[in-house]
């Protein structure tokens, strides 16, 4: 039985230079098996056939040159017996018998003569290969060969048939690299293409940074200069409010030498009964020939703790007798009124706190326009629980007179929570009596609350200063309906307008809606104020409140400022167009100037009736 065990080829993919087979020859099973020297004389013989199925098809070609060894001893060759086949592109078979193992190698001529020559006694082996054995010589001999073909790949003695596959595999690779190469370059292209793009769109953004440090730095040199100016304006405006402040006290000092020089002139007046010193007094302001030669009162008044009384007859102002009757009480607070103060500032902006305290915040915001008026109130819960069932009310004496109309307001007040309640108020004719304003919730015990306070809502919100001459102005104080509706009343000053008269002055112009009129009395102390109603022109046909009255609430109001012993003092006199605006007009100067919670004496009027 005849088994191939292993197969080597030796060489590259391309080129081979030689094929070793060896044949193992098993022993025989049985008799009918043939014996190893009958597998090695038909293995020769096909080798020495060329018809043989050994040198047919492919390998055909390849076994031409083949030789047959066993041991490493030449037995037979592909050609004639005893041909030995050239050493290139040979393939050679060793051929071992049963039992005996040998590494294959390529066989040729110089091995064949090697071999020989060993057997004689004149053999020289330059190369030392005589003392190795046949199967060492043999791995040598394959080594060294395959050496030669891997040097020799591509060489002129290569044959061409074994090279087609390979050129072809080659080609093959040659195109594929080719069409990568062909990739790759169209890569470079667009890489380049978009690295122009890029260095254009880098340069563009870089003339745009130029462009954009220069505007920086041309705004940075104008923020400079502007600094450098904003800080000269800065100086000059501080140097301005020292100048200002210096004149200020400069004109305080004066105005006090003013008045104590004034003072003096008047005790000297009085010692050497020169009267007014002979100073003829100003047209319409008549003096009462046995009234008191200085500026203040009449000698038939008595001042002191209680209310003043008159003897008949108009103080120090030229007028008819008059009736004196009481139009009101006395001025009292309620016991929830506990913010007076701040009422009377509400009276005089349009925007402040009215009440406060440990619990609740109730501020004041307010525009008027003409006859009509947009009042935001806000209510603020300072406490830490919510108050619960939380109502407002506002009650007008004067429906007829004042119309106002609240919006919605949400009856839970959380803890630290501000609500708005919007009002919109309307005059429809002149009132006296301000609004009040009543809140009632329930405390987090369940305990109930009320608060009743004064709602900053008067007439002088509605009234606009007039410009008047002074030929005009003492048209209007003589003229009849405006003496039938004169209201005087006498205060104590308060504390704080004991001093410059510029205090005073502040607050009785009620923000503008009063006008002062310089140089209409002649004692400068004494203040001359004119307003009227907002949008109504006198002896006009505009829609006014009271249709009644053509000089449209026109009001004349004088403020005498006492002096010597009614130092301290002041007395209110307002005559107006309409009796109603001249006695809200009066209570207004009236409680600007008082003392809060001070003795007021009544006002005297007489009303035109």
């Amino acid at each position: 039985r005849l088994e191939l065990s292993q197969c080597t080829l030796t060489g590259a993919d391309a080129l081979m230079s030689s094929i070793v087979i060896d044949f193992e020859v098993l022993p025989e099973d049985g008799p009918s098996d043939r014996t190893t020297a009958q597998v090695c004389e038909d293995l020769k013989r096909q080798l020495q056939d060329r018809n043989s199925d050994l040198r047919r098809g492919e390998f055909g070609r390849f076994a031409e040159n083949a030789s047959l060894s066993v041991d490493g001893n030449l037995v037979a060759a592909s050609g004639s017996p005893g041909e030995v086949p050239p050493l290139p592109s040979a393939v050679e078979t060793s051929y071992l018998g049963s039992g005996a193992y040998g590494e294959p190698a390529p066989f040729n001529s110089q091995d064949h003569q090697l071999g020989q020559s060993t057997q004689g006694p004149s053999a020289i082996d330059p190369t030392g290969w005589e003392n190795l054995s046949n199967v060492e010589l043999l791995q040598s001999i394959a080594q060294r060969e395959r050496q030669i073909v891997r040097t020799a790949i591509g060489g002129p003695g290569t044959d061409t048939a074994l090279r087609v596959p390979d050129v072809e595999a080659l080609e093959t690779r040659c195109g594929h690299l080719s069409q990568r190469l062909e990739a790759a370059e169209r890569d470079l292209r667009s890489e380049r293409e978009a690295g122009r793009s890029n260095r254009l769109r880098v340069e563009q953004l870089e003339l745009k940074l130029k462009d954009r440090e220069q505007l920086l730095g041309h705004a940075k040199e104008m923020w400079m200069k502007e600094n450098v100016r904003a800080s000269k304006l800065a100086d000059t405006l501080t140097a301005v409010e020292d100048k200002l402040a210096d004149q200020e006290r400069r004109l305080a000092e004066v105005s006090a030498r003013y008045a104590e020089a004034q003072q003096e002139v008047r005790q000297l007046q009085h010692l050497l009964g020169t009267g007014l010193g002979g100073v003829a007094p100003t047209e319409g302001f008549e003096v009462d020939p046995r009234g008191d030669a200085r500026n203040g009162y009449p000698k038939a008044w008595k001042m002191d703790d209680s209310v003043a009384t008159s003897t008949g007859r108009d103080s120090h102002l030229h007028s008819p007798p008059q009736t004196m009757a009481s139009t009101g009480a006395q001025m009292t607070f309620s016991e929830g009124d506990t913010n007076s103060e701040r009422f009377r500032r509400l009276c005089l902006m349009n925007d402040a706190v009215l009440y406060e305290d440990e619990l609740l915040q109730i501020g004041v915001k307010a525009e008027y326009s003409g006859l009509e008026g947009q009042i935001a109130v806000f209510y603020g819960n300072k406490g830490h629980a919510a108050l619960q069932t939380f109502m407002a009310q506002y009650f007008v004496r004067e429906e007829n007179a004042l119309k106002v109309v609240a919006s919605p307001l949400n009856q839970h007040l959380e803890a630290d929570e501000q609500i708005v309640q919007r009002l919109q108020v309307t005059l429809l004719e002149p009132f006296s009596e301000y609004p009040w304003l009543r809140l009632q919730f329930l405390l987090p015990d369940a305990s109930p609350r009320r608060i009743q306070l004064k709602f900053p809502i008067i007439l002088p919100k509605f009234m606009v200063g007039r410009d008047l001459s002074q030929q005009d102005f003492f048209r209007y104080w003589r003229q009849q309906h405006f003496v039938l509706n004169e209201v005087t009343s006498v205060v104590h000053l308060a504390e704080r307008l004991r001093g410059p008269l510029v205090n005073i002055a502040r607050c009785i112009v009620f923000g503008g809606a009063f006008r002062l009129h310089h140089g209409i009395d002649s004692n400068a102390d004494n203040f001359v104020m004119v307003s009227m109603l907002a949008g109504v022109n006198p002896r006009g046909h505009d829609s006014a409140p009271q249709s009644a009255d053509p000089d449209g609430g026109l009001s004349l109001m004088r403020v005498e400022v006492g002096s010597g012993r009614f130092t301290g003092k002041a007395r209110v006199v307002v005559r107006s167009s309409n009796h109603v605006v001249a006695k809200a007009l009066c209570d207004c100067l009236v409680m600007q100037l008082a003392e809060l919670g001070a003795f007021v004496p009544q006002s005297n009027s007489v009303s035109a009736r």
